[in-house]
């Protein structure tokens, strides 16, 4: 993400988001009430509604709305704001949805009232990692490979391949090769040279394939990782996070951050040690000085006692994370309501 101007004395920052992620940091930045500005097409309102009728023409104009919804279905690439027209050359109280998408041309201007301090994290967090590497994966068994990509949102799925292979007296008919070539056309074309590409699954086909891999195109698989796992598929991936094998080449990745605080968080919660969870019991615990670090999910920071909630832990220093619904992970912990806590010491 890029930052173009900010002006918190008026509640005004304009940026241009370049990637998916920015799209999915925008979501969770982005709330109800606030302005938008930005360029989008409305039908024109010089037209007559004999020509209106026959054809509809849309207009490049720069509107300024303010939001009433925001949308972000997981993995898009494009992010919906509705809300009502404040400013523009027509149309003024009429609705109208912004569609933001991740081209390096769409600047957007976001106008709060009040910026939260989380908020202007999450730029500072999307600015910084904007030239990270996107990691790759490759989890894959004798039956079947999934190919899917770390992003700061969660883990994308790209596709699944199957092998072919119909089980043990028909192995003849299974070739490798073939298989191999499957895998390795989708490695190429969602993998540049530079990103980190992590092969994990049980047995040795991880091996085969990063033999054939090399062989192929060396330059594609030189920052590689090679690691076993208990499951092949997105189950493999999961694991690998939540294992810490790949933490040394994706150390600022917010999906394994995240993972690796909830996993402590869980152990704690189950030898009932320095955790809590619920919005009453951490809402004391952060009260009383106890709390150091809140968890908490990126829905429930929408709401009122969110913001409270993180208002308190910015007065009695406490650190905070704010979680994503989107990876496993994060959907485990907001299963249990979303909202949580690691102790300084017990109360």
């Amino acid at each position: 993400m890029k930052v173009i101007f900010k002006d918190l004395k008026h509640g005004e920052i304009k940026l241009i988001p370049e990637n998916l992620d920015d799209i999915w940091y925008l979501y969770n930045i982005i709330s109800e009430g606030d302005l938008i500005r930005a360029v989008s097409y409305r039908t024109d309102d010089g037209k007559d509604d004999k020509i209106r009728s026959k054809k509809t023409e849309k207009k490049r104009m720069k509107l300024g709305i303010r939001v009433v919804e925001v949308k972000f279905h997981e993995f898009s690439d494009r992010l919906r704001i509705h809300g009502i027209i404040e400013e523009g050359p027509q149309d003024l109280g009429s609705f109208h949805t912004l569609n933001i998408t991740s081209d390096k041309t769409h600047k957007i201007s976001i106008i709060k009232k009040e910026w939260k301090y989380h908020q202007l994290n999450r730029i500072d967090e999307a600015v910084k990692l904007s030239n990270q590497s996107i990691l790759t994966f490759v989890s894959l068994d004798e039956d079947k490979a999934t190919i899917a990509i770390l992003r700061q949102s969660g883990v994308q799925w790209i596709a699944d391949i199957d092998s072919k292979r119909s089980g043990k007296m028909y192995e003849s008919k299974y070739n490798e090769k073939d298989y191999f070539g499957e895998i390795f056309s989708l490695v190429r074309l969602n993998k540049d040279e530079e990103s980190p590409l992590v092969i994990i699954g049980p047995g040795f086909v991880k091996e085969h394939f990063l033999k054939y891999g090399k062989d192929k195109k060396s330059s594609l698989f030189n920052k590689c990782i090679v690691r076993g796992t208990g499951y092949a598929g997105i189950n493999g991936v999961n694991e690998a996070i939540k294992s810490g094998i790949i933490e040394k080449i994706t150390k600022e990745n917010r999906v394994v951050f995240e993972t690796q605080l909830i996993e402590k968080f869980f152990e704690e919660i189950k030898k009932s040690g320095l955790a809590t969870y619920g919005e009453k019991e951490v809402d004391m615990a952060l009260k009383k000085g106890a709390v150091e670090r809140l968890l908490i999910t990126d829905l429930i920071v929408r709401t009122q006692k969110g913001e409270e909630l993180l208002e308190i832990a910015k007065r009695n220093n406490s650190m905070f994370t704010i979680i994503n619904t989107m990876h496993e992970t994060g959907k485990k912990f907001g299963g249990m309501g979303g909202v949580g806590a690691l102790l300084r010491f017990k109360i």
